[in-house]
C-alpha cells in the first residue's frame, strides 16, 4: 500500500515537472534572442549596448558555483520556488521599463539590472533544482524522461513563440510597440503564478519533516576548499572536460552564424522562422529513440553518436556559402537538431552514470559554470578570428573563404577530438550501480 502511494505521488511530480518545464521554457523564449533583441533596440537601446546586455546575461551562469560552496539539504522546494518567483517578477520588470518614459541611460541601466538578476538567481538554483527534480525520475528510465520533458517544451515553445511574435509584430505594424510589451509582460506574469501554482502542487516527501525549522537548514562550505576538492575528484574533473571540450566548440562556431544567415547568406526573418521549425521538428523526432537508447546503453555511449552526428553537420556547414546557403544551411542545421536531441540531455544526465548523489549538485554546477567559462573564452577567440578575416577581405593565406567556414571547421577538429576523448576515457570508465 505504502509503494503504491509512493509510486503515486512520484508520477503526479513527474507529470508536473514536465508541466514546470515548459512554462519555464517559455518565459526564456520572451527573455532572449529575438524577443530580447526586439525589446531593446525599438526602444533605442543600441546595437552595441544590446551586445554588452546580452553578454552580461550570458556571464551569470558563474552563479552556479554558488552550487560548489552552498549545499542545502532541508526545504530545498521552497527556496526553489522562492527563488523563482523573485527571478521571474525581474523578468516581468523587462517589459514594464518602456511604459515609465524614462530618460535612455537609465532604462539601458535597469534593462542589464533586471536581465543580469534574473539570470544570476536563475543560474543560482539549477544545479539544485536539476538534483531535486530528477530525484522522482528512476535511474533506468531518466532518458525516456527526459525526452519527454524536452518535446513537450519544444512543441508548444513552437506554437507559443509564433503566437507571441504575431502579437509583438502586429503592435509594431499599428505603431504600438509599447503595447505589445505590455501584454508580453503579463504574459510573463501569468506564467510566473502559473509557474508557482505548480511548484507548490509538487509534493515535496521532506515537507512534513521541516516544518519545524522552517526548511532552513543548509551548509556553507570554503570557496577554495571546495573548489579544491572538486578539482581532485577525478571523475567530477573527466567530466567537466566533456562541458569544456563541447562548449569551446560551440562558443567558437554558433555565435557567428546570426549574422552570417542574415548578411552573407541573405536569409529573411521569415526564412529563418522556417529554419526553427525544421530544427525543433527534426529534434523533437529523434529525441525519444535517443533517450530509450541512454536507458538501455549508457549515457556516454549516446554522446558518442551524437558527437558523430554533430560533426557530421559541421562538416556540411564548413562548405555553406551564399550560392548554395539556402539550402546547405537547412541540412546542417536539421542534423545539427538531430545531435542535439541527445547532447543536451547526455552532457547533464551522465553525471548520474558516474557520481554519488550527494556529489549531484556540486558536479552540476562546476561543469556548467567550466563549460561557460570555456564558451565564453571561445567566443572571444572566434570574433577575433572572425575580424581578422573580414579585415582581410574574406581571404585566408589568400584563399577566398567566409570567417564562419574556418570557425566551423576548428568546431569540427573539437568535436572530433570529443569523440576521441569519449570513447578512450569516459566509455571506460565503471559506472555505479542505479
Amino acid at each position: 500500500m505504502l509503494k503504491t502511494l509512493k509510486s503515486d505521488y512520484l508520477a503526479r511530480n513527474r507529470f508536473l515537472y514536465i508541466i514546470e518545464a515548459a512554462v519555464e521554457y517559455f518565459i526564456y523564449i520572451l527573455v532572449t534572442d529575438a524577443f530580447l533583441a526586439t525589446l531593446l533596440t525599438r526602444n533605442g537601446v543600441s546595437d552595441a549596448a544590446t551586445g554588452v546586455i546580452s553578454q552580461l546575461a550570458a556571464l551569470s551562469f558563474l552563479a552556479q558555483l554558488s552550487s560548489v560552496i552552498y549545499k542545502k539539504t532541508k526545504g530545498i522546494k521552497r527556496w526553489i520556488t522562492n527563488m523563482h518567483v523573485l527571478n521571474q517578477l525581474m523578468f516581468v520588470s523587462l517589459y514594464l521599463i518602456p511604459l515609465f518614459g524614462f530618460p535612455k541611460w537609465l532604462s539601458v541601466v535597469l534593462f542589464a539590472v533586471m536581465l543580469l538578476g534574473g539570470n544570476i538567481i536563475s543560474n543560482i538554483i539549477s544545479p539544485f533544482k536539476y538534483s531535486y527534480m530528477m530525484s522522482f525520475v528512476p535511474g533506468n528510465s531518466r532518458g525516456t524522461f527526459t525526452a519527454t520533458k524536452e518535446i513537450v517544451s519544444l512543441i508548444t515553445g513552437m506554437i507559443f513563440t509564433f503566437v507571441m511574435g504575431a502579437v509583438v509584430d502586429y503592435y509594431h505594424a499599428v505603431g504600438k510597440d509599447n503595447n505589445g510589451f505590455f501584454v508580453c509582460g503579463i504574459t510573463i506574469l501569468t506564467l510566473s503564478i502559473t509557474h508557482l501554482a505548480v511548484m507548490l502542487l509538487i509534493k515535496d516527501p521532506n515537507e512534513d519533516k521541516t516544518s519545524e525549522n522552517h526548511g532552513q537548514k543548509e551548509y556553507r562550505i570554503n570557496l577554495l576548499t571546495s573548489i579544491k576538492e572538486s578539482f581532485t575528484d577525478k571523475i567530477i574533473v573527466k567530466l567537466m572536460l566533456i562541458d569544456i571540450i563541447w562548449n569551446f566548440g560551440v562558443g567558437i562556431s554558433i555565435p557567428f552564424y546570426g549574422v552570417y544567415k542574415i548578411n552573407e547568406l541573405g536569409f529573411s526573418l521569415k526564412y529563418v522562422s522556417i529554419l526553427s521549425i525544421m530544427y525543433a521538428i527534426s529534434r523533437v523526432t529523434f529525441s525519444k529513440y535517443f533517450g530509450r537508447y541512454a536507458d538501455k546503453h549508457s549515457w556516454s555511449r549516446l554522446l558518442i553518436h551524437s558527437f558523430i552526428i554533430a560533426s557530421a553537420a559541421f562538416t556540411i556547414n564548413v562548405f555553406t556559402v551564399p550560392s548554395n546557403g539556402r539550402w546547405m544551411f537547412a541540412i546542417y542545421y536539421c542534423i545539427y537538431a538531430v545531435s542535439m536531441a541527445g547532447i543536451n540531455s547526455g552532457v547533464i544526465n551522465i553525471i548520474y552514470d558516474y557520481v554519488d548523489k550527494d556529489k549531484i549538485h556540486k558536479a552540476l554546477g562546476i561543469k556548467y559554470a567550466a563549460g561557460g567559462v570555456s564558451s565564453f573564452i571561445a567566443s572571444l577567440i572566434g570574433g577575433k578570428i572572425l575580424s581578422e578575416i573580414q579585415n582581410n577581405g574574406n581571404k585566408l593565406f589568400g584563399i577566398t573563404v567566409y570567417a564562419q567556414q574556418v570557425l566551423t571547421f576548428g568546431a569540427l577538429i573539437i568535436t572530433i577530438t570529443l569523440i576521441i576523448y569519449l570513447i578512450k576515457v569516459i566509455n571506460v570508465m565503471p559506472k555505479l550501480k542505479q
